[in-house]
């Protein structure tokens, strides 16, 4: 059994425990008065009307004061119930993720190390020569990248855990950031197979560290290079929303395919469907993204895009007027 569920079903049971005594002490208030009159009467006492009247009343006021305390102590019980359940679910929720982390930084070491090494073990036995050698090489070489990438984003995520992320805006013109800086990421994260619309409108101030504004768009356009398809088309939108600066990606693939909308900005937290989970990733990419949009007081969201495919959305807010970015 699940250790948080067991904890739960133990703390159920000292719960039922309290209605159960809580119960019996509510009976014996109400038959308080006439037990006390039928023990008095076995034992030869005999009491007035009034008096025994006396006794109901006092024994009236004893109950009123007992179901209010324990309605007093029932509702802190509710409330402790209340808590235990969060924080039972909270921990069930963080031993999944530590197990998906598991699971796929396993996975995302050992296959780049098992390949790299293949390559490697080939080229020292002689086996690639020529263009097969420099086909070897480059191999070797992206999946090392693709561990630096790896190893990266565990760093990241561990600092945002811990300290949160440490930027150092500088004003950046958004739109032309990205015009000239695009074109080049989609290159590296899609080797040359995917193709690029970018819609811009005009300048787009903002105050932005020029580090985390790469990591943030490398991310998106990888996340939308792995699950755009066969032949991935991006659509990348940068323009003005009232006082906030808007760069939406979006891809054309199976979009959302029953994930949840914000448990994907969740560390180690990936889509179950089986488009998502045999590619590549330890489920950081997204988390690191929203960390640094907060980090710049901004947000971020993803949904569903209109005539197909899956979009997220970064707002940040416009840098101030004056100054030249």
């Amino acid at each position: 059994m699940n250790p948080g569920r067991r904890k739960l079903y133990s703390y159920l049971a000292v719960v039922a425990l309290y209605v159960l005594v809580f119960g019996w002490w509510m009976f014996f208030f109400l038959r308080q008065a006439d037990y006390l009159l039928a023990r008095m009467a076995r034992q030869g006492v005999e009491l007035a009307p009034e008096q025994a009247q006396a006794l109901r009343n006092a024994s009236d006021t004893s109950m009123r004061m007992f179901l209010v305390e324990g309605a007093f102590l029932g509702v802190m019980l509710a409330a402790s119930v209340a808590l235990v359940v969060r924080s039972l679910y909270r921990e069930v929720a963080l031993h999944r993720q530590q197990r998906n982390f598991l699971s796929a930084v396993t996975h995302e070491l050992k296959s780049p190390i098992a390949s790299a090494r293949l390559y490697v073990e080939s080229l020292l036995l002689g086996r690639a020569e020529g263009e097969k050698r420099e086909r070897y090489l480059r191999h070797a070489l992206e999946d090392l990248d693709r561990l630096r990438v790896l190893v990266e984003d565990l760093l990241s995520s561990a600092q945002f855990a811990s300290t949160g992320p440490v930027v150092h805006p500088e004003r950046v013109d958004l739109a032309r950031y990205a015009e000239r800086e695009l074109p080049r990421l989609v290159r590296e994260e899609s080797r040359e197979r995917a193709a690029l619309a970018l819609r811009t409108d005009g300048p787009v101030p903002v105050e932005v560290d020029g580090k985390a504004l790469e990591t943030m768009l490398r991310n998106l356009i990888s996340n939308a290079v792995k699950y755009g398809g066969d032949d991935p088309r991006l659509e990348v939108e940068v323009a003005r929303d009232d006082s906030r600066a808007l760069l939406r990606v979006r891809d054309h693939g199976r979009g959302l395919a029953g994930a949840d909308a914000e448990r994907i900005f969740e560390p180690f937290v990936r889509g179950e469907d089986e488009n998502v989970r045999t590619q590549p990733g330890a489920g950081l990419g997204l988390y690191i993204v929203r960390e640094l949009a907060r980090a710049h007081r901004g947000d971020v969201r993803a949904d569903e895009a209109e005539g197909g495919g899956f979009q997220i959305e970064i707002r940040l807010p416009l840098a101030a007027a004056g100054g030249a970015p």
